[in-house]
């Protein structure tokens, strides 16, 4: 095998000018200098690139000195060569194969694209594009409509997520002004004072700031504070009559004396002061037997903040394990505790204190054994609308207690399971991303290659220390020194800042060149 040199500079014409010298030193290497392009060869890449010069030369019928047979110009054959490259048949050519155009049928999936791209687009007329934004072109309007389809695409995806984010948790779970009984207990202080009374919850903060009572009975700030956080209905009993009043007629209480008995005895004791009717005959507002709906109501109602609820489990275990007439109608809960022990009090065998349907009395009275939310049973009672309604209002006037607490379902809940799930996933996908990336064993190592690797490094103004580095670690790559190719491109004989030399002349030195030797500029 020979090895070869080969030199070759362009000049402005763009003639090519190459010479070949063989030499019978095989392992001898070569140099070569273009315009200030630094290259290194090995035997065989020599060769090759030899060969492969010739084979350019004799393509546009040239020689080694760059002329054509017959033809001592190289710039005639230059032009002969441009002449056939544009299509012109020159002396001893084949007249050249044109490019063929073959029309591509339009998928299906590209005319949905371009609906859905036009509907997105429709507001955009083609004549205000080519008017507005110069796109004379149709397939230029198409690509713009495109882009703008995309925007669009990634907007309204966008606003989906923060309408699931924001506005479907309030569509499924709408916002109540609700409070547990343990909410309520934490506003106790002096200028915070919640109560609940029947159900709802009351903030009475101003009210206990205000002269209320009678002057032989003063309710003062520190008597008020004993109301703080508790459940109020033991000191503000209501006259059945008055919350029943279709169910309990004037005959049978003309003078609104009737109370529930408390199942609860211990609930008397807690407040100072019981506000019953006829209380105290001294004062105007106890005396009037419409007391609670013309005093307490309208009073008490300014200062409501929402309703109290009770979460279903504890509802459940009132009803299945403790034996109370805890039930659930239409998400509204309602204690009868009291209503029984009532009917069962000795002095009370008279039947007017069974005012209640029999139905209602047989559904609460089910010893555990039925379930604790009665819509259902409710719903089926045989009876004419007028009854239901005056028994549902007698109820909710004296037994109500407050709603069940949905906060917690699975509703309510829905959109916070749902981004939960989406953190989840891209936990997940990181997670995967970094556990792939996590290289365990040795460290691979390549293949050695089949064929020739050629590493460009590009020069123009580096130090000596910094090319030193850059090819010694290219020299030290794991590749076969057989087939590794390092090709050094000098861009133009320039003295870089900080250098006593120019980059070839460094370049030069670095792969041992004989210092003497001038390389032509």
């Amino acid at each position: 095998m020979e090895d070869h040199e080969w030199t070759g500079s362009l000049s402005h014409a763009g003639d090519i000018m190459a010479s070949s010298r063989s030499h019978n030193n095989i392992n001898s290497s070569s140099s070569t200098n273009i315009n200030g392009l630094s290259l290194t060869l090995g035997p065989l890449q020599a060769n090759n690139m030899a060969s492969a010069s010739m084979r350019t030369l004799q393509h546009y019928g040239m020689d080694a000195t760059g002329s054509t047979p017959g033809n001592s110009s190289p710039l005639k054959a230059n032009s002969e060569r441009t002449a056939y490259n544009t299509g012109a048949i020159g002396p001893g050519k084949e007249k050249p194969v044109h490019e063929t155009i073959e029309d591509v049928e339009i998928t299906r999936t590209r005319r949905a694209w371009s609906f859905i791209t036009w509907v997105l687009t429709w507001y955009l007329p083609s004549p205000f594009l080519n008017w507005c934004g110069r796109m004379k072109r149709s397939d230029v309007r198409m690509a713009w409509r495109e882009k703008v389809a995309i925007c669009v695409i990634i907007f309204f995806i966008w606003c989906v997520l923060l309408f699931v984010i924001i506005g479907l948790g309030l569509i499924l779970c709408p916002k109540e002004y609700v409070w547990t009984m343990e909410d309520i207990g934490v506003h106790n202080a002096p200028n915070d004072i919640y109560v609940a009374m029947r159900g709802k919850v009351y903030d009475i903060s101003e009210f206990v700031n205000q002269k209320h009572g009678l002057s032989s009975y003063v309710a003062s700030k520190d008597l008020m504070l004993m109301y703080a956080g508790q459940d109020i209905n033991a000191s503000f009993p209501i006259a059945i009559r008055t919350a029943c009043p279709a169910l309990v007629p004037q005959k049978a209480d003309p003078k609104y004396s009737m109370y529930l008995t408390a199942a609860d005895p211990t609930t008397l004791q807690t407040f100072p002061f019981t506000h019953k009717v006829g209380v105290l005959p001294s004062s105007k507002e106890l005396s009037n037997q419409a007391f609670y709906t013309q005093y307490v109501l309208p009073t008490m109602n300014q200062f409501k903040k929402g309703d109290v609820v009770w979460n279903y489990d504890w509802v459940n275990n009132m009803h299945k394990d403790q034996g109370k007439y805890w039930r659930i109608i239409n998400k509204e809960i309602f204690n009868l505790d009291d209503y029984f022990a009532t009917i069962d009090w000795p002095g009370n065998s008279e039947s007017k204190w069974r005012f209640l349907n029999n139905h209602i009395e047989n559904i609460f009275d089910d010893k555990g054994a039925g379930g604790t939310d009665i819509t259902d049973v409710w719903e089926k009672i045989p009876w004419s609308q007028q009854e239901r309604l005056a028994n549902y209002n007698c109820m909710k006037n004296l037994f109500y207690v407050g709603k069940v607490d949905d906060r917690h379902s699975v509703r309510c809940l829905f959109t916070n399971y749902m981004l939960l799930a989406f953190a989840c996933v891209l936990m997940a996908i990181v997670l995967v991303k970094f556990i792939t990336a996590l290289q365990f064993g040795t460290r691979n190592r390549p293949t050695p290659p089949s064929k020739f690797v050629i590493c460009q490094v590009p020069c123009y103004t580096e130090d000596e220390a910094s090319l030193t580095k850059t090819i010694d670690s290219l020299a030290g790559l794991d590749y076969d020194d057989k087939h590794k190719l390092i090709f050094i491109v000098c861009d133009g004989n320039i003295v870089g800042s900080g250098n006593d030399r120019s980059t070839p002349r460094i370049v030069l030195d670095i792969l041992g060149v004989d210092p003497e030797y001038d390389p032509p500029g």
